[in-house]
């Protein structure tokens, strides 16, 4: 049998630093640098749980969202392989 941790999801979150930058995404809010960051931190650790080797291709991009466009564009690379993460 394999190990496999599933990815942990936004909304699980505790520490409170993550939601509003998901929300702010998702409401279509300007994003700051700091909160396009977060949002990569949230995407490595979502897809450490996959063994699929497309998503660890996927997995290398995540350094080049350094925007709304870049990680709408990522989002929907995610939404092709049928993951998502928010």
């Amino acid at each position: 049998m394999t190990d496999f941790a599933a990815p942990g999801y936004w909304m699980n979150e505790t520490s409170g630093v993550l939601r509003p930058v998901v929300e702010a995404y998702l409401d279509n809010e300007p994003m700051s640098a700091a909160q396009i960051a977060v949002m990569r931190a949230y995407l490595r650790q979502w897809c450490a749980g996959f063994a699929d080797p497309a998503v660890a291709e996927l997995a290398s991009l995540i350094d080049g969202i350094i925007s709304r466009g870049t990680l709408r564009a990522w989002l929907d690379m995610a939404d092709g392989l049928g993951i998502d993460p928010l």
